[in-house]
């Protein structure tokens, strides 16, 4: 039996010596191996990704450069002041400061354009848009919104080194507007003026018009006393006259040519609607109605369905 087992296991050490040779052999290939490669595709990856980030930031500096190359070579514009020759025409002076004669014919306000002046004095804007004296109570945010355009565009035409400071008369250039914009701005301005706002109520300011808490406010909040007597600021008819949501009870005047004037947050209506009212004739008493922190008058001017900055009509 012994002799028989003892036969059996020598014709068993081959094959036992061949599989742990080859498990050997496996385990050898498995972690030299299996760790060279590894670190050869950790080395390819690492390449690769390092290639991604250069290439990333090589096309991110070449944009940066485009940038800046663009805007050194696009001029900032200015206003200059040129004196009409003998032989000058409308065309020949636009052509020369590459500007349309749309620009030049609004900026100097030339009901003709063929007739020129020798020694005339013309303003040339030596880049398509217009000029736009600063009213009371305007700020960049308001007038980008009346032109549609951009605060970034205006700070950089200027070159305003303190853009949240700005003076009442001061000349901005409003680049790239075009003349249809600008026409209906001068019929907007040229019709609420004529009809020669007054202050409905002479008091403090406590708010004004434009971004607010997160929202957009859409007049001016005049403080008062509640009863204090709101005037109409012009001659118009009552649209309205009662509550309406957050602007608690108000009235709403229609001054006509697209043109309107709305009292929010009173405390007593003294007209109704269809009545026709005279400029000063008053027409309700300041309250604390609707969404309101105090007493207080919440006065819009709206034209063609838009609100506008009231102090750029109110004396």
């Amino acid at each position: 039996m012994r002799k028989k087992w003892g036969e059996k296991m020598k014709k068993a050490v081959p094959h036992l010596t061949c599989l742990v040779l080859t498990f050997a052999v496996c385990a050898l290939i498995y972690f030299e191996g299996g760790e060279m490669f590894s670190g050869q595709t950790k080395v390819a990856y690492s390449y690769d990704l390092n290639r991604y980030q250069n290439k990333k930031t090589i096309e991110t500096q070449v944009a940066s450069r485009a940038q800046t190359s663009e805007k050194l070579q696009k001029q900032r514009p200015s206003l200059l002041s040129y004196t009409v020759k003998a032989g000058d025409t409308l065309w020949g002076i636009a052509n020369k400061y590459n500007v349309s004669i749309e620009t030049l014919t609004k900026l100097n306000h030339l009901k003709n354009a063929n007739t020129l002046q020798i020694g005339q004095k013309l303003s040339i804007l030596t880049a398509d848009g217009i000029i736009h004296p600063v009213s009371r109570g305007e700020s960049l945010w308001s007038i980008s919104r009346t032109y549609n355009t951009s605060i970034e565009d205006i700070i950089w035409a200027n070159n305003l080194k303190q853009p949240d400071t700005l003076q009442i008369g001061q000349k901005l250039i409003i680049p790239g507007i075009h003349t249809a914009k600008v026409t209906a701005k001068a019929a907007v301005n040229t019709s609420t003026t004529r009809l020669s706002f007054i202050w409905p109520l002479r008091s403090i300011i406590s708010s004004y018009y434009g971004p607010r808490w997160g929202r957009f406010h859409s007049g001016i909040d005049i403080a008062a006393s509640k009863g204090t007597d709101i005037k109409a600021a012009a001659d118009g008819t009552v649209e309205a006259a009662g509550w309406l949501g957050n602007y608690g009870y108000m009235v709403l005047l229609n001054h006509g040519a697209g043109i309107k004037t709305r009292y929010a947050h009173t405390s007593k209506l003294l007209v109704k609607k269809g009545q026709k009212v005279k400029q000063g004739e008053v027409i309700a008493e300041v309250g604390n109605t609707g969404r309101s922190t105090g007493p207080h008058l919440h006065f819009e001017v709206i034209v063609n369905g838009r609100t506008r900055n009231p102090l750029s009509y109110l004396p």
